[in-house]
């Protein structure tokens, strides 16, 4: 009876050293610290709805048939954002933004130049090109309501809203070549203007801590703003050159993702 105790005894005590060597089922938590009240945030991303249909409709609309012309607003616009954010308090904080998106819209066709004497015969049909182009600048002013508080390795949440300041880069530049000889005809035109606008957004977006100090965003915003170009000059009637100025409407949505940096 002896030999079966002692190996008995033998075995519980083997299996239980095994036992006290081997790795824990269940790894401990890394702990990370707080997040930093203040973070710095890089974006990229696009920005959809932007026109510029007034300018479009009103150089398209002078071409008399049978010519015509093909023209492609802005469509989508590559967008960088750089921000600051501050939270005072857990749920509550503000955030200034600052965003450049480069905006291109393009126009081509065939017409016939009008004559400055209503008398003179027609002149002959002249090929165009014509591009403008915005390198918009904003910054945006904005509060912000977060609706979980920040914790590493958890989706929070938010949405705000604020005003915007628009710097737009306005460009318009147009080719002209006669069909008849493929010479230039005319000078170019080559105009550029910088602009101010003001307006309003609303923002909705999502952070991810993957540590106390830097994390994922992923945002999107509704912009309401819009512009003047000034600049343009077209024939009247009678040839005479007149000064005409477009509203250029950069009332768009943002789709951006990007990364933070907490401090």
């Amino acid at each position: 009876m002896i030999r079966p105790a002692a190996a008995l005894i033998c075995a519980a005590m083997t299996m239980s050293a095994s036992l006290a060597s081997a790795e824990p089922i269940l790894k401990p938590h890394k702990y990370y610290g707080p997040i930093p009240q203040s973070a710095l945030a890089l974006r990229i991303g696009m920005l959809g709805g932007a026109e510029n249909t007034e300018m479009i409709d009103f150089l398209d609309g002078r071409l008399q048939p049978p010519f015509e012309a093909l023209s492609d607003d802005f469509g989508n616009g590559l967008a960088i954002d750089i921000g600051y954010m501050h939270k005072p308090h857990p749920r509550f904080g503000f955030r200034v933004n600052g965003t450049y998106t480069a905006l291109r819209s393009t126009g081509s066709g065939t017409f016939v130049p009008q004559s400055v004497n209503p008398g003179d015969s027609l002149l002959t049909a002249v090929s165009y090109s014509r591009n403008f182009d915005v390198d918009l600048m904003v910054i945006e002013l904005s509060g912000v309501y977060y609706f979980a508080d920040a914790s590493v390795k958890d989706f929070q949440t938010y949405a705000g809203g604020g005003f915007t300041f628009g710097f737009p880069h306005e460009k318009f530049k147009e080719d002209r070549i006669d069909q008849d000889t493929g010479l230039p005809y005319g000078d170019p035109i080559d105009l550029d203007e910088w602009g101010f606008s003001a307006g309003v957004h609303a923002v909705l977006g999502l952070l991810y801590y993957v540590s106390n100090q830097f994390g994922i965003s992923a945002e999107g915003r509704l912009q309401l703003m819009e512009g003047r170009f000034d600049q343009l000059q077209t024939p009247n009637e009678v040839g005479d050159l007149e000064n005409v100025n477009f509203v250029i409407d950069y009332t768009g949505f943002y789709a951006t993702l990007g990364f933070i940096w907490a401090f």
